[in-house]
């Protein structure tokens, strides 16, 4: 059975949030719960390449940008602090809003970031 304990949740998120699969992907090895990272050239240990439906691993598949989206959407909308939210709101309109929403929370809401 896996231990959950062992599951290093940082090495997730980032897989989660890497939107860059043309030549790499994050892969979870549902015996250990560690996380390989794989790439056509030097496979999972950087050396050997290995095709990727040779390993006995699980792909995990990033979080579409849209669901990212609607994340800061829904964190701006439920705030209690009614300018904080109006700000990252703002923040959110036209091109650049993934940057400028997060340079909004560590410059204004430093408290809303997990260290």
């Amino acid at each position: 059975m896996l231990d959950l304990g062992g599951i290093d949740v940082d090495e997730i998120a980032t897989a989660l949030a890497d939107q860059t699969h043309h030549e790499h992907r994050w892969l979870l090895d549902p015996r250990t719960g560690q996380v390989a990272f794989w790439t056509s050239d030097t496979g999972i240990d950087g050396e050997n390449p290995v095709e990727i439906d040779e390993l006995d691993l699980i792909p995990i598949e990033s979080i579409p940008s849209d669901v990212w989206y609607q994340d800061m959407v829904d964190l701006a909308e439920g705030l209690s602090d009614g300018a904080a939210g109006r700000r990252l709101a703002r923040a959110l309109q036209g091109p650049g809003a993934f940057r400028r929403f997060e340079n909004q929370l560590h410059e204004q809401l430093p408290e809303l970031i997990s260290p």
